[in-house]
């Protein structure tokens, strides 16, 4: 072979190499992770030209709707709507006009999901039951569940709360500070960027239950007296708090606060006296307490005659009432020695509350008190007794009517 044919032929050797350098294989696609029913697209480029043809998992794809041709060095794959079947590894392969071959290869990941169905976003549970929040995931290839509540992973280990096999949430013997926001996290496994999440509502009820501060409430009657009974009710949903009274509500004295806990009766009469029902009820049930209110009326007396100015030799009776709650013990007291009248027989007597003296005699002058004594306080009135001798005087006069009357003789 002489020089020329030589260098020719060398050079076409190299044009050859270099050929089949710059012809490189390339798959491009839009996405990797494919859901199912999306459309699957994948384009080869060669970089020169050849005869494209298209694999997956080793075996041909000859159908025609899949693979098109675009040119003599570019050719695209479509799937209208990809399954499950369709994940694989797809290889481009071209056998360039050079005679080189080459090709290239892309994995592509189908998945389904994940879905949550109909599981539930919202549930009641009762305090201190046993709580299931279900978590209904359905997806392909796999797929792992985690909950989480205040963006916080709920662990297995320990606590009242766990995941069971099945995905559902267990809280045993719920507490009131259970309820909140639930996250139900689905991933498809071993693809950290797929993933669903769903909120759940966790509400926690509990029985209306009632506390008195006092069971018995004790006043003293009067304009001035004001009296508040105190209900305090606790439950979930907040219950509704209702009064029930011995008295007719009068909304001139009867008063409640804001959410009805507090009863103030206002210028308390004897007739406020009585049981009080506070009544606390929600949707899950009903509870009551009873405040009794003792209402006390301070002892008053009353007597027929303050002052009583009597003759020696006469008698002398004054009556007295008394009033108030509980009914007060009624005495008459002689203030001039200190001592307590209590004899119902003899010249100075107490008969039915009321003080009579026969045949006045000048010691029985002076006051005379009757008092009234209850728990509820202590009140009395005093009597004043005027005894007055006949004057000289008097007498004369008297005893001159009698002779007039007696000894003139009539005509």
């Amino acid at each position: 072979m002489n020089q020329p044919t030589r260098i020719l032929t060398l050079a076409l050797l190299l044009l050859q190499l270099m050929d089949s350098i710059d012809a490189k294989m390339s798959i491009i696609s839009t996405k990797l992770d494919i859901k199912v029913g999306d459309e699957i697209l994948l384009l080869c480029k060669a970089g020169a030209e050849g005869d494209i043809t298209w694999q997956k998992d080793g075996e041909d794809i000859d159908d025609e709707e899949i693979v098109n041709k675009l040119d003599e060095a570019s050719s695209k794959l479509v799937i209208k709507k990809a399954t499950m079947q369709d994940a694989g590894r797809y290889t481009c392969h071209c056998d360039f006009d050079s005679g080189h071959k080459d090709d290239a290869q892309i994995q592509l990941f189908v998945y389904d999901g994940p879905s949550f169905g109909s599981t539930k976003t919202y549930h009641e549970f009762l305090e201190g039951t046993d709580g299931l929040v279900p978590c209904l995931v359905t997806g392909q290839p796999q797929v792992d569940v985690q909950w989480f509540k205040n963006q916080q992973e709920i662990s297995n280990v320990g606590g009242h709360m766990r995941k069971q096999s099945d995905n559902t949430l267990r809280i045993e013997k719920v507490k009131r500070e259970d309820a909140g926001t639930y996250v139900c996290r689905a991933q498809i496994r071993g693809r950290p960027s797929i993933f669903m999440e769903l909120s759940v509502s966790v509400v926690v009820n509990a029985p209306p239950t009632v506390r008195l501060r006092e069971e018995v409430k004790k006043v003293l009657a009067g304009p001035e007296t004001n009296v508040s009974l105190l209900c305090l009710v606790d439950g979930l949903p907040q219950p509704n708090i209702t009064w029930t009274m011995p008295v007719q509500f009068n909304p001139s004295r009867h008063h409640f606060n804001s959410d009805s806990s507090q009863l103030t009766i206002q210028s308390v009469v004897r007739e406020d006296f009585g049981e009080y029902v506070c009544t606390a009820t929600n949707k899950i049930a009903e509870s009551s307490a009873t405040i009794m209110l003792h209402v006390f009326e301070a002892p008053e007396v009353f007597v027929s005659a303050e002052q009583q100015r009597v003759l020696v030799g006469e008698a002398v009776s004054v009556s007295c009432n008394v009033t108030g709650h509980p009914h007060p013990e009624l005495h008459w007291l002689n203030k001039q020695n200190g001592q307590t009248l209590s004899s119902t027989s003899g010249r100075v007597r107490v008969v039915d509350n009321v003080l009579m003296i026969d045949e006045v005699v000048p010691s029985d002058g002076g006051l005379y008190s009757c008092m009234a004594i209850s728990s509820s306080g202590n009140a009395s009135r005093d009597v004043a007794v005027y005894s007055k001798s006949f004057s000289l005087s008097y007498m004369v006069k008297w005893r001159k009517c009698l002779y007039t009357l007696f000894i003139t003789p009539v005509h």
